[in-house]
């Protein structure tokens, strides 16, 4: 019920979106192209999410929170969504962490930052260049980028790498969010479903902010 409930939402904003863009009816029997994933379009829905998320990743890879090494690879510069998408993740881990590592070609966009984190949680947060990423200390890596040549490969045996545009992020079965990490997929579930099952709200704004066609095209897909 919850399942088919969101179904029909999602499906309504978006005939509501789509009702305001003129639509150019297809040749008769031409094909419906088929929704091919992009990393330089793709809009990650599960923002908003992650310290839930996080959790259970940590929980599944068994890291303890105090045992946490984070290294986060800046967006490209160019892209200022995925920098606040980037900060916004970054102030909500903070205050938990005693390592963090932002692998980074612009070191000054992050100095104020820094310098408020360092004041309010005693946190030095370090910064290393992009092409010195190699072999860097830390045991969790949160990509930012989309273009860039930081992938699963060139990262450390045996650190969770998670690619926040690279690979798309789904749902699956049971509103659960299939999480990209390295090459494999791990499943987190309960998050989505607590929005029913607690009478949440959806964050409407959130989901027009971030293209709701995306979820569309992922509801449809079964």
């Amino acid at each position: 019920m919850a399942f088919q409930a969101f179904r029909n939402w999602i499906k309504k904003r978006f005939s509501r979106k789509q009702g305001q863009i003129p639509k150019t009816e297809p040749a008769p029997h031409a094909p419906v192209p088929e929704y091919e994933f992009s990393p330089m379009t793709y809009q990650n829905p599960f923002i908003p999410y992650f310290q839930d998320i996080l959790e259970q990743l940590l929980e599944q890879k068994q890291i303890a929170r105090r045992s946490l090494e984070l290294v986060v690879i800046d967006a490209e510069e160019n892209r200022d969504d995925d920098g606040e998408d980037m900060e916004h993740i970054l102030y909500e881990t903070v205050r938990q962490l005693n390592y963090l590592l932002v692998v980074t070609d612009r070191p000054q966009r992050y100095e104020h930052f820094a310098q408020q984190v360092y004041e309010e949680n005693g946190l030095i947060i370090q910064t290393s260049p992009k092409p010195a990423h190699r072999g860097i200390r830390g045991n969790m890596v949160l990509d930012f980028e989309r273009s860039g040549g930081i992938r699963a490969e060139t990262i450390r045996r045996g650190t969770v790498y998670v690619p926040f545009y690279k690979r798309p992020w789904e749902i699956g079965e049971n509103l659960d969010i299939l999480v990209p990490v390295g090459y494999n997929t791990l499943v987190v579930g309960g998050i989505l479903s607590a929005y029913f099952e607690d009478s949440r709200p959806i964050d409407e704004k959130f989901l027009k902010d971030r293209k709701p066609d995306r979820l569309e095209r992922e509801f449809r897909k079964g």
